[in-house]
């Protein structure tokens, strides 16, 4: 058993956020105001223009998300694990999700004019937003982890709510999508926590650095991939995957002693066992 704090779920910072999404998405469903909503964010966020929500859509990419894992691997094992673990979780109520309900996106709804739209365009499989699954899984577990800092917390909040409305700016989820996508995320961060927790997985070991050589070689992609479509976030993203790339070879050096060490001490373990 780890002894990690355990998550506390009278703590709103716990609670409040998935359930406010899902009151949300309850009051869209209700009104069957689903449309009308995408259209007044979709027109009324571009008052901040086109380049803001490209350069924040980047970060709810996967690839991009599971690089800024890496710098955690060190100094905060607990939210690295967590957040691999949230990954893994949130992918599959995105995918799942996905199969089950085939609604279609905006472009294949709406008509070219009505509304505005960057970067590639998709047309089926809208439900869930992938991006804020990935976004709010992320923060959450930042959120659920600090104690105090409720200034960083809201800031943490605030950009991966940012990221989720992202997708509704450059046109290719509706709020349903991403509203369901944050309840997804925040689940999947609270159940990585919370394994976690039972678990209690360390990074100075083979499987940490096998991790952390994975989510290198990831950061690394970075630099030359055009996967996301966008070419106007390949700087951003050249330097979030250098910094990544980096930090979490730095990380993965220093920890060599420990490495050693915790080999010694499993050794002698065994041997008198």
């Amino acid at each position: 058993m780890s002894g990690a704090v355990p998550i506390s779920l009278r703590s709103p910072w716990v609670w409040l956020p998935p359930c406010a999404a899902l009151a949300l998405l309850a009051l869209v469903l209700a009104t069957g105001a689903n449309r009308s909503l995408f259209l007044w964010l979709n027109h009324g966020g571009h008052r901040l223009g086109t380049t803001l929500w490209l350069q924040l859509t980047m970060l709810g990419d996967g690839a991009v998300a599971l690089a800024l894992v890496l710098p955690c691997i060190r100094r905060a094992p607990r939210c690295f694990w967590s957040a691999l673990a949230a990954a893994v979780i949130a992918g599959l109520w995105t995918q799942v999700t996905k199969q089950l309900i085939d609604i279609p996106r905006p472009p294949s709804v709406l008509a070219a004019g009505a509304f505005f739209q960057a970067g590639p365009v998709y047309r089926h499989l809208s439900f869930p937003s992938g991006h804020a699954a990935a976004a709010f899984a992320l923060a959450g577990i930042w959120v659920m982890t600090l104690k105090g800092r409720g200034l960083l917390r809201a800031a943490l909040l605030l950009l991966a709510t940012l990221v989720g409305l992202s997708r509704i700016m450059v046109g290719v989820h509706w709020p349903i999508d991403v509203l369901w996508g944050m309840i997804g995320g925040w689940i999947a961060a609270w159940t990585g926590l919370a394994m976690h927790g039972r678990w209690g997985w360390r990074t100075p070991g083979v499987g940490g650095v096998l991790a952390g050589v994975v989510l290198m070689a990831m950061s690394g992609t970075l630099l030359v991939s055009r996967h996301i479509g966008i070419p106007a976030v390949m700087p951003l993203q050249r330097v979030i995957g250098s910094v990544c790339l980096a930090w979490g070879a730095w990380d993965i050096v220093r920890m060599g002693p420990r490495l050693r060490w915790w080999r010694w001490r499993a050794q002698k373990r065994s041997l008198d066992g």
